[in-house]
């Protein structure tokens, strides 16, 4: 087998261009993702440093099982329904009364190494503007397409009839590896769409998108989801953006300097936390601040990713962990629920390949202050692509291997 794949890379090395190659190889080579090796109860571990920390007693307890998630949404308001994305295209709809699900649409996606069916968030005003909103990645003339859609949502009240129509194509990027290519969605309390998309893949940021502003990849972006007559985009852009009329950046970016965010969301006091993916140390969770330059490829976590960078020119994270605990941060949502009343008001994330759960505290806001306090909730036996939030505050957990969709509960 060794002797096959050297062959096929001598192959590949002679027969395309180098930037071709890293993305035939990520393309052949998909990953079988698995869990560490160690074989868990229904009871989780708490081990190395989290042996030592602060721990809080959780159970899992499955909602609905469904094939390698990558979302967890409710709509807003008093609702029986959850939706979950499948990698492989499936928008999923569960009727969390009736403990039934069906799937409410298919989506035409690649899913190469980390494409596929990536983020959904819905209308701020859904009762009154029923519309939701999708991020998945598409094969058009041969190149990979990131699509950001807006679709119609008919019947939104009614489990059996409910569909989406009138799909609007709102922003599409073209992804130059199959990997890295974020995909949360999230509308802001000002009611702007925030879009996370990552460097655009491969190792080190070959292309240097994070560290370029006239790039879309890398970056959090900040859009209004009103099409803009005068350029005839079926978007516009705040005003309020902070590259708005500036020379050499895309008026779309919030921030910039982003490896891959793999997860992001919006805490109570309206901040937006981005969970930032490595590469070979550290794992990190930002506050996305207007306009800031959050580092990378020059920092990971709060050091230098190439030899003597300045890290005052950055924007740092609040927190960080190293390869001694996970392997790729998965974040999370702020528990503003009832159930568990030591969680209240931390932010609750993972680790997608060790399966660990843990809980930090927020920095206040006008703080920039790292947090080194983590409160463990324990290891599991799970993959954890994905995290959930409903309108109770209560956190729910995927597990990407079995396809289980779990409420965290207490014991």
């Amino acid at each position: 087998m060794k002797i096959q794949i050297f062959v096929l890379f001598s192959f590949l090395s002679v027969s395309i261009s180098c930037d071709d190659l890293g993305r035939t190889v990520l393309k052949n080579f998909n990953k079988k993702y698995e869990t560490d090796g160690q074989v868990l109860g229904s009871k989780p571990l708490f081990i190395g440093l989290d042996a030592k920390r602060k721990q809080v007693a959780i159970s899992l307890q499955e909602v609905v099982k469904v094939k390698e998630p990558t979302d967890i949404q409710f709509p807003p308001g008093d609702t029986p329904f959850l939706f979950v994305l499948e990698k492989a295209g499936n928008l999923i709809l569960f009727h969390r009364e009736k403990k039934t699900s069906r799937v409410l649409a298919k989506f035409p996606v690649i899913t190469d190494s980390e494409e596929g069916l990536l983020g959904l968030t819905f209308h701020p005003q859904f009762s009154k503007q029923p519309k939701l909103y999708t991020n998945y990645v598409k094969s058009i003339a041969n190149k990979d397409i990131t699509i950001v859609s807006e679709w119609e949502v008919e019947n939104p009240t009614n489990y059996e009839t409910m569909k989406l129509v009138n799909e609007r194509v709102l922003l599409q990027v073209e992804q130059p590896y199959p990997n890295h290519n974020g995909g949360q969605l999230a509308f802001g309390p000002d009611s702007h769409l925030y879009i996370g998309l990552g460097d655009g893949g491969w190792r080190a940021d070959p292309k240097n998108h994070g560290q370029n502003p006239n790039t879309l990849l890398g970056s959090i972006l900040r859009i209004s989801v009103t099409a803009d007559k005068e350029s005839k985009k079926p978007y516009s852009i705040p005003s309020d953006n902070p590259f708005v009329g500036k020379s050499g950046y895309a008026s779309e970016i919030f921030a910039y300097g982003i490896r891959n965010p793999w997860r992001m969301s919006f805490s109570p006091d309206g901040r937006l936390l981005v969970a930032d993916v490595g590469q070979d140390a550290y794992e990190e969770v930002d506050i996305i601040l207007s306009g800031k330059n959050y580092g990378w490829n020059q920092t990971e976590g709060f050091h230098c990713f190439t030899d003597g960078c300045n890290t005052a020119l950055y924007q740092p994270p609040f927190y960080e962990y190293g390869r001694d605990e996970g392997q790729s941060i998965t974040g999370g949502y702020v528990y503003t629920g009832s159930a568990i009343p030591s969680l209240k008001g931390m932010y609750v994330f993972g680790d997608f390949i060790q399966g660990k759960i843990w809980a930090i505290p927020v920095p206040k806001p006008g703080e920039n202050v790292r947090v080194t306090e983590t409160v463990a909730l324990g290891k599991w036996n799970l993959l954890i692509p994905t995290f959930g939030r409903d309108n109770d505050g209560e956190i729910f957990v995927a597990d990407y291997q079995s396809g289980t969709i779990y409420k965290v509960v207490k014991p």
